[in-house]
């Protein structure tokens, strides 16, 4: 089936190009727009109707691409009408083929999604390192695992939902996966005891009063799932391994970060907190309902009604959406640090969180912020500067990262002279003295709140790391 798929052009590169860019919409109107934009009795466009839009064809229009009998037979195929249809979707990933249940079949609890949003950015944010043991919890279609499959020996995934793992052996299978192992059970609960040196876990985390999808619904009051996740995740590490888990939790407004340090203290855990964003209670519960609307709009208003009522009585304000990366680190002090993350900036992050754990370490081990200005640093290539003028007079200058979590930063005028001078070859002490002006040790003293910061975001190295 892959071979054919491939043979077919069935790309994600093939099908941009002929849909267009971004995430498909199955709407309708939208599905006779893409249908168009397809040529007929083509090998690629008959696996799109098929695996991607979800189509009736005619079994002799299938046959252009695919052994029909076989695929009835197997159960990719089902025959209705005249015609044929697929049973699932198949989705390329890169250079992965993934198949996941039909977007039209989600009223079964036991659906399973396909890519979407929250499986990229997991993706995008999980440390690529060779590792032994890779965990990967609520596996879903199994995305995540067959990544770590690439640089872990060995990968564990689980899932409560059997049609979940079902679907994780198939994309085993699709992909030439031979190192992963599939168990069924509830979060840790089949791993109890293990160790792992790489973890992710997208886990049922949307705060709903309803019990309908093992996807989105856990069960559990308000933002539980969460926090037990991330408690429990920081249980499972060996020395040095990383947790990477998504999550949501209800938060006062303007404080998004006091509910989630509690998570993390204490668990021999470095931990770094990524905030995406937030919701007002009615902004959470129509979008989740968004299928209802369109669907049954006269149950939508009762269920959305019972979501506020739900989330009134928990005293839920706001909703916060982010991740929480740890760290296993014995021995010493942990440290616990919070940022925003853009996520239309963000991309595959690996090398850039791995370089602010280490930089985070180094600053925690400083006596004094003085002990920079010894040390030697150099900007980061993926990066550059804007500069916002009105006709010749400067108004401002930003530093952007082109890489990892994508982010952005305000420079003074000093700092913005001082940043390209930073490049691995002069001690921070011997660049400040260049461009001192006046009293020196007053500039060192306003240059190193900036330089320390830049530092905390990814934007410089220490040459002796780099």
């Amino acid at each position: 089936m892959r071979a054919r798929l491939l043979d077919a052009g069935y790309t994600t590169e093939r099908i941009e190009e002929t849909l267009g860019s971004g995430r498909i919409s199955f709407a309708a109107a939208d599905l006779a727009v893409h249908e168009r934009r397809l040529e007929a009795g083509e090998p690629f466009s008959t696996a799109v109707r098929l695996f991607l839009l979800g189509a009736e064809l005619a079994a002799a229009d299938a046959e252009v691409a695919f052994d029909v009998e076989e695929l009835l037979r197997t159960g990719w195929l089902e025959a209705s009408g005249d015609g044929v249809h697929a049973t699932l979707k198949l989705v390329p990933h890169g250079d992965l083929l993934l198949a996941s249940d039909r977007d039209d079949d989600s009223v079964d609890a036991q659906w399973v999604a396909g890519i979407h949003p929250p499986s990229v950015t997991l993706a995008k944010l999980t440390v690529r390192r060779p590792v032994a043991r890779a965990l990967d919890t609520g596996t879903g279609n199994g995305i995540q695992a067959l990544l770590a499959s690439r640089h872990a020996r060995a990968v564990t995934a689980t899932d409560v939902n059997p049609r979940a793992l079902a679907f994780g052996r198939l994309n085993a299978g699709l992909n030439g996966v031979e190192n992963l192992e599939l168990r069924e059970g509830s979060y840790f609960e089949p791993v109890e005891g293990e160790r792992f040196d790489l973890l992710t876990c997208n886990p049922p985390y949307v705060i709903s009063p309803e019990r309908r999808f093992a996807y989105r619904d856990s069960g559990l009051a308000g933002d539980t799932v969460s926090r037990v996740v991330v408690e429990q995740a920081s249980e499972l590490l060996e020395e040095g391994g990383f947790a990477h888990v998504l999550v949501s939790w209800a938060h006062p407004p303007g404080d998004w970060w006091s509910p989630l340090e509690p998570w993390v203290e204490g668990r021999g855990c470095d931990a770094w907190l990524l905030y995406f964003g937030s919701d007002d209670p009615v902004t959470h519960a129509s979008e989740w309902l968004k299928p209802v609307a369109r669907d049954d709009p006269a149950a939508f208003a009762e269920r959305l009604d019972a979501w506020l009522d739900y989330l009134r009585g928990l005293g839920i304000e706001a909703i916060g959406h982010g991740a929480v990366i740890l760290r296993r680190r014995n021995g010493s002090r942990n440290w616990t640090r919070r940022d925003r993350v853009n996520l239309e900036r963000l991309e595959q992050a690996s090398e850039h969180i791995l370089r602010v754990f280490e930089t985070q370490d180094y600053l925690e081990s400083l006596d004094d912020e003085r002990g920079l200005l010894d040390e030697t640093f150099a900007l980061v290539e993926q990066h550059h500067l804007e500069e916002t003028r009105r006709r010749t007079e400067l108004e401002g200058t930003v530093l952007s990262l082109d890489e990892g979590l994508g982010f952005r930063t305000a420079l003074d005028v000093h700092t913005a002279e001082l940043v390209p001078l930073l490049d691995g070859t002069r001690p921070l002490r011997d660049v400040l003295a260049q461009l001192a002006v006046g009293d020196a040790k007053r500039f060192e003293s306003a240059a190193l709140p900036a330089v320390r910061r830049l530092l905390e975001l990814g934007f410089l190295a220490r040459a002796s790391s780099a």
